[in-house]
């Protein structure tokens, strides 16, 4: 193509067919400066440039010549949800040619491997599949470098690559010092002059007395022909009130006539709370919010509505400011300060990068921030006037030192030259000065190095994280440091080390013997920082003086996931009998379950406590929100989950099931079997079930029927929990008499 620079033949080749593959007819000015600026040649390079200008091609190219000389690639991105995007748009140009792999085995076998920052440090640390010995990591899109929840891995991964020699091709829209940054990564710097595609008009809309909300409300419908509009909201509180009351107005009541209430019922597979109701409604006005603690399906059905055009206006906090693709003509930063402090530049920067992105047809997009001092917004945030901070160390900070630290131990960088040289491909060993504050001059770099390594070792060594060897320069994880490192790596919890010793210094001090289900699900709570509600009603408030347990959010937590999730009542009747808001539950279980996995290498970890048997049922029932008896269909079963499972058992528990004279009071696999032993005719089993279970359909009753007809139970199932009673404890009745007389130790 007569576009592409003077290139060596095979180089612009390469160009060409990924071009072809996209179906592009040109190059865009930054494309043709960085393949002038030499990115197809060998050594390390970066490239900041505008969103819409065209990067993603050009990692594409230094991939695909990577892999043309024989080479290994991973490609790199922020977030798990960027991961398929960018396997599917290399998979247009390499897909017959290259195995393209994410996950877990991609390591093992693939050519490209995509992935996460985190998930690559992990894997040059513990050396899967060869990673150390990768020809070529690509950095898509590292802006999030700058935050506290990604960046320290972000970090930790380019320094793990250049640690091993691997090529760097790194890329960014937003970077406030790229020459620094650039020096660290020893890379070629391009920085595009081009400018954004689509130009974005920024306005401040000032805020007096009124609330947000209504001042909010009042703009967007006098501004309503900008929509589709996406407004980004500090608190998940506000993100939820702000659109209920745009959502009154019903100005854009027309985006859609579907049935979304009926809809939230299946996505939400019949577990649809009184929030989720609100949602559904707000829906119907062309309104939505977005938060991570909403259930998965229901994101993504939102995500896809919006992207579609029934939805006009959502509200979201900053999940999705990163990566987020879609037909957004304005967005509304609704809180420029967090408290009394504004937010960053960079991540103004990436909100409002949001909107008008190339391909949906817009000649330019808006950016309305709301404020009450338009003149420092202004100053602050606006072009020309911004500044971007600059992009900042993360290990500065002692836990995140601790944690590097330990890391590399339990992993084998256990000397005190292997860790100094890894430290040294850190940001912090690039920005660490030597004249400090008011001209005072430091020691040198390698004297503090080594002061704070002997410090922070010395915390490890006191806490029994690791052991200094007598006979050599050299350190060791002890089990303690071993099990905390898998626990890190096997879980999404934040826990602090000092809250991992304290989970540790509990479970030695309890012992196997009084290791129950409450007391461990309760001290996982805390460990996973799970606070599902700080109010609740009568009734759980006296089951947790009764059993010991702090009336707080923690105790909160874990008595609504104990004693009512996994007795699998229905979201609605959970939040009658425990005042607390049954929306959340499910996200929170989720967390906790994840959380409660990973104790198992604490718990290994110690020489006075086993892991109890009941360990992985646990895990699977918090997970699920199941009974005892229900796991075995809801493991095998596909698409069989706690609302349908239930429904099966108030089914089976019905007096008058057609085709058996009586039914047996045993589990529910007891039922399930003598049910379909008791029909005289089998081929009745599953039209009697797709029939009269809610939410069962013919392909559904058919697994069911293969499961009952091939399968098998432990005898452990067979148990139900149905083992005395507790009449605090009695279902009000909406679900059925399985649900009275249960004994709480058996939950």
């Amino acid at each position: 193509m007569s576009d592409i620079p003077d290139l060596p033949p095979e180089d612009a080749e390469i160009v060409d067919e990924i071009m072809s593959a996209h179906d592009y007819d040109s190059l865009k000015k930054t494309q043709q400066l960085a393949f002038e600026d030499g990115i197809l040649a060998p050594g390390n390079h970066l490239l900041v440039a505008e969103t819409g200008n065209g990067k993603t091609l050009c990692a594409e190219a230094v991939t695909k010549k990577q892999l043309d000389q024989g080479g290994r690639v991973a490609y790199l991105v922020p977030s798990r949800q960027l991961v398929r995007d960018k396997r599917e748009s290399m998979q247009e140009w390499g897909s017959d040619e290259y195995r393209i792999y994410s996950g877990p085995s991609a390591y093992q076998s693939g050519d490209v491997i995509v992935a996460t920052f985190d998930s690559f440090y992990r894997a040059i640390l513990q050396d899967k599949g060869s990673a150390r010995n990768l020809d070529l990591v690509v950095l898509d899109d590292f802006h999030e470098i700058y935050g506290g929840f990604r960046g320290p891995g972000i970090e930790k991964a380019i320094a793990a690559a250049m640690y091993e020699g691997i090529e760097i091709f790194s890329m960014s829209a937003t970077l406030g010092n790229p020459q620094e940054l650039a020096d660290w990564m020893d890379a070629d710097l391009t920085v595009s002059p081009e400018g954004r595609e689509i130009e974005i008009k920024e306005e401040v809309v000032g805020v007096g007395p009124q609330e947000k909300k209504d001042a909010l409300t009042n703009f967007i419908r006098s501004e309503q022909d900008k929509a589709p509009f996406l407004v980004f909201n500090y608190a998940k509180s506000w993100t939820e009130s702000r659109a209920e009351e745009v959502a009154k107005t019903r100005i854009f009541a027309d985006a859609s006539d579907r049935n979304f209430m009926e809809e939230m019922e299946r996505k939400s597979q019949g577990e649809i709370t009184s929030t989720l109701e609100d949602l559904a409604r707000m829906m119907d006005g062309g309104v939505a919010f977005h938060h991570s603690d909403l259930p998965q399906d229901v994101k993504e059905w939102i995500v896809d509505l919006y992207e579609e055009g029934e939805i006009k206006c959502l509200f979201a906090t900053t999940t999705i400011a990163y990566g987020f693709d879609a037909p957004v003509q304005s967005v509304i930063v609704a809180d420029i300060k967090r408290g009394p402090n504004f937010v960053g530049v960079y991540e103004y920067v990436q909100w409002i990068g949001r909107a008008a992105r190339p391909g949906y047809g817009y000649d330019e997009g808006y950016a309305f921030t709301l404020t009450d001092d338009p003149e420092e917004t202004i100053e602050r945030y606006f072009e020309p006037h911004r500044e971007l901070e600059p992009v900042t160390t993360h290990i500065e900070n002692d836990e995140r030192f601790r944690w590097l630290l330990l890391e590399l131990v339990t992993t084998g960088w256990d000397t005190p030259h292997e860790i100094e040289a890894f430290v040294k491909e850190m940001l912090y060993w690039q920005q660490m000065k030597q004249i400090g504050a008011w001209g005072r001059e430091h020691s040198s770099k390698d004297e503090r190095l080594n002061s704070r390594l002997r410090e922070t070792a010395d915390w490890l060594l006191d806490l029994d994280f690791i052991t200094e060897k007598d006979t050599a320069r050299q350190f060791q994880p002890t089990p303690l440091g071993e099990g905390t490192i898998e626990f890190a790596f096997n879980s999404f919890s934040n826990a602090t080390l000092a809250g991992i010793r304290n989970f540790y210094d509990w479970l030695e001090d309890l012992g196997t013997g009084n290791l129950t289900r409450l007391n461990l699900v309760y001290q996982t709570t805390i460990l996973a920082d799970r606070k599902i509600d700080r109010n609740c009603s009568d009734e759980l408030e006296g089951l947790l003086q009764e059993h010991e347990l702090p009336v707080d959010e923690y105790g909160i937590t874990a008595g609504i996931l104990r004693w009512y999730w996994i007795k699998n009542l229905d979201i609605r009747e959970i939040e009658q009998r425990t005042g607390v808001d049954g929306a959340y539950i499910s996200s929170d279980a989720r967390r906790v379950a994840d959380t409660l996995d990973a104790t198992k290498y604490l718990i290994d970890a110690s020489p006075e406590v086993h892991r109890p048997e009941w360990l992985d049922i646990m895990t699977f029932r918090i997970e699920r929100g199941v009974r005892r008896d229900e796991v075995p269909l809801v493991e095998n079963v596909r698409g069989l989950g706690r609302h349908r499972v239930r429904k099966l058992r108030e089914y089976l528990s019905r007096p008058d099931i057609a085709g058996v004279d009586e039914m047996p009071d045993g589990s529910l696999w007891e039922q399930l079997t003598a049910f379909y032993d008791g029909l005289d005719n089998p081929d009745f089993f599953v039209d009697t079930l797709s029939g009269n279970v809610s939410g069962v359909g013919k392909r559904t009753a058919d697994r069911i029927e293969e499961f009952v007809r091939d399968g098998s139970v432990d005898d452990e199932y067979l148990e139900t929990d149905d083992k005395g009673a507790s009449t605090a404890n009695e279902s009000s009745g909406s679900t059925g008499d399985y649900t009275r007389g249960t004994s709480l130790d058996d939950f």
